[in-house]
């Protein structure tokens, strides 16, 4: 049994639905598609609106969301891997238009995801994005 939330669920389905996006150019269709024939053990389980959300979000503003870690960033975005650019744009995406999830638990969130599919120290470093950036727009 699942101890994950499915808002977590949908969290880690919407870091794989942007990767796959990232690689194969496709749409939120396809994605969503992909999403229900491969992860067929969580996705129906997973907050379904807080995934499509993310999802949609993710597409259409990615760079936009990017580019609001730019202040507290030593390198280039270009030199973060896509998994923590996709980590980045989710936490962003949530600070930015979902008021009602508290800043911490999206920072946790944020780790939390990094651990699992992030490089072995990458939750170190989205911690530190994360938390400025929670800062600066709450």
């Amino acid at each position: 049994m699942n101890k994950k939330s499915p808002r977590h669920l949908a969290r880690s389905l919407a870091i794989q639905g942007l990767y796959f996006h990232k690689l194969n150019n496709t749409n939120l269709d396809e994605i969503e598609d992909f999403l229900s024939k491969n992860c067929f053990a969580i996705y129906p389980i997973s907050n379904y609106e807080l995934m499509h959300f993310l999802l949609d979000q993710g597409i259409t503003k990615y760079g936009d969301m990017l580019k609001l870690y730019t202040p507290h960033l030593n390198r280039t975005i270009d030199e973060i891997n896509l998994i923590e650019q996709i980590i980045l744009v989710i936490a962003a995406i949530e600070l930015t238009n979902n008021p009602s999830v508290p800043a911490p638990v999206i920072i946790n969130e944020s780790v939390e995801l990094a651990k699992l599919y992030g490089a072995e120290e990458s939750y170190k470093f989205i911690n530190g994005l994360v938390d400025k950036l929670a800062r600066d727009l709450r």
